[in-house]
């Protein structure tokens, strides 16, 4: 994803999406209008007026009181936790401490939902916003807690609003072991890694990170001084948790049970984690243990080891085979060597994926050589796209878009692209060169409109804001601003010489064209008088 703070604006060339501060918010919290540009505006010291409200509310009401139902849902479950001898004990049983419960702000959920109801009066959120977040359900006239009677574990987002719950079942109790929240407003299973909040503010700005399935090993974990764990809330690994891990962490071990299970669900978590650009590791855990039971049985010493001697990639598919190196059969290696090539496929460095090969060829007892990592294309079966376009002007050796903008250009109009690019760069540098400038010497529609703009911007407002300047022009030209590398720091002679070049190029370009058209002689000789007085001013 491509961040332009000069225009103010983000655009992702993959998804397609893009806008500004406040979208970005919408988009990434999930909220509406006036609650992404309430949390923007808390970020900048700035007050917002209560009642500030545009237009239709709809789903953005429906967002916000979901918003306010979780919040009224966490009070109650924690104030009611002390209550409970029952779920004290428990969590006694487990090995917590009260200070790792107000850390992670366990609660229990009272088995009918009174205080709840009570507090929603009481601030005027509707019984229906409860129901819209998955707290609250409704059956034959009766509302009732969807949690009640369960240890509450809240979901929290990486700016620490709680957007879910999941409910842990009291021994003795029959039902589902675990409830969580179903999809709401808030809530996407895909998207929050629990307690992505407490990750990152202590430990994944570090560059790693421990992935966990459960709840409790992620409580564990981080009562046993390793604060940089997420947990997947109960689903399997996704791309958008991926995504999120690859925005702060390098190295990611991959913690799961030490059972067949535990070894499928790291296999599935490969893939997304790969195509990052993400270092996987396994700590190997015994076949009857899970992270909690080997936190709460070992030493803090014994745990630490476990992540200082993980597998590798080459090392788990050894080991996840379940047969000694001297066992397998070459059918067998070559099998695992091609599954291998299939999965490191996703990673997107050449190097790291024949590292990796020639890694397990040397653990098979196989020279190291021949099996290539299939390309990236093989598995999404398509032609991998261009990441980037270089000028071929001689001498720029600028890069033109940002890398994954797949911006298609045709060679004679790249250097109305790069023209384009050093009025905005360098406005005050290259603003005198483009004066005398003429429309009719674009080749492409896109760099003409948006230097159309430019210049018209820079006569009214005596500069070129970029933010300005994108929300001017048409949506259709947006992407091709957004995809602009914009450099800096060159001298200003080398931004007025190279602008130059590009203005006569691209006039000589256009005489050029004229000339191929003419259709008498004296059109053509006229026409090549101009070329010559071209040539001269270079």
């Amino acid at each position: 994803m491509n961040v332009n703070p000069r225009m103010g604006i983000y655009k992702c060339f993959a998804c397609g999406a893009g806008g500004d501060a406040i979208k970005f918010v919408q988009e990434y919290e999930r909220v509406g209008f006036v609650e992404a540009l309430r949390l923007v505006a808390a970020k900048a010291g700035i007050a917002i007026p209560e009642n500030l409200s545009f237009g239709d509310k709809g789903d953005a009401d429906k967002t916000a009181l979901a918003a306010q139902a979780n919040q009224i849902a966490l009070q109650v479950y924690v104030e009611t936790l002390p209550k409970s001898q029952q779920a004290i004990e428990y969590l006694k049983s487990r090995g917590l401490t009260g200070e790792t419960a107000k850390q992670f702000q366990i609660g229990f959920a009272p088995e009918n939902p009174d205080l709840i109801l009570q507090r929603a009066q009481s601030k005027k959120i509707p019984v229906a916003a409860f129901v819209e977040a998955g707290i609250l359900g409704e059956s034959m006239g009766r509302v009732f807690d969807r949690f009640g009677g369960r240890l509450i574990f809240p979901i929290f987002n990486l700016s620490g609003r709680v957007i879910g719950f999941g409910g842990r079942i009291m021994p003795g109790k029959e039902g589902a072991k675990y409830v969580n929240t179903p999809e709401s407003p808030l809530y996407q299973k895909s998207l929050p890694l629990d307690d992505g909040r407490v990750a990152v503010t202590s430990g994944l700005k570090g560059g790693e990170a421990v992935i966990v399935e459960g709840y409790m090993d992620l409580v564990s974990l981080w009562q046993a001084g390793i604060h940089n764990a997420v947990a997947v809330c109960g689903t399997a690994l996704t791309k958008e948790h991926a995504q999120m891990l690859g925005r702060f962490a390098r190295k990611v071990y991959l913690f799961f049970d030490g059972d067949t299970a535990g070894r499928n669900a790291v296999r599935r978590s490969l893939e997304p984690l790969l195509a990052q650009g993400v270092e996987a590791r396994v700590p190997v855990l015994p076949e009857s243990e899970d992270p909690d039971s080997f936190v709460r049985r070992n030493s803090a010493g014994a745990v630490q080891s476990l992540f200082t001697s993980a597998d590798d990639l080459p090392a788990f598919w050894v080991r996840d085979r379940g047969k000694s190196v001297e066992s397998l059969s070459p059918e067998e290696k070559d099998s695992m060597l091609r599954e291998a090539a299939k999965v490191l496929a996703h990673n997107p460095s050449a190097d790291v994926r024949e590292e990796h090969l020639q890694h397990l060829r040397r653990r098979l007892g196989l020279k190291p050589e021949s099996v290539k990592p299939q390309p990236r294309s093989f598995v999404s079966g398509q032609v991998s796209r261009m990441s980037s376009i270089k000028s071929a002007v001689p001498g720029s050796g600028l890069g033109l878009f940002v890398s994954g903008s797949n911006i298609s250009v045709a060679p004679e109009a790249l250097r109305e692209w790069k023209l384009l690019q050093m009025l905005l760069a360098y406005p005050n540098v290259a603003g005198p060169v483009v004066e005398e400038v003429k429309l009719e010497w674009f080749s492409d529609p896109r760099p003409r409109e948006l230097f159309d703009h430019a210049v018209a911007l820079s006569l009214e407002k005596g500069d070129v804001s970029l933010a300005e300047l994108n929300e001017r022009i048409p949506e259709s030209l947006r992407d091709g601003l957004a995809a602009l590398e914009l450099p800096e720091g060159d001298a200003p002679e080398r931004v007025r010489r190279e602008s130059l070049d590009y203005v006569l190029a691209m006039e000589k370009s256009y005489w050029q064209n004229r000339k191929r058209e003419a259709k008498t002689v004296e059109e053509i000789q006229e026409i090549q008088k101009c070329i010559q007085a071209l040539n001269l001013r270079r």
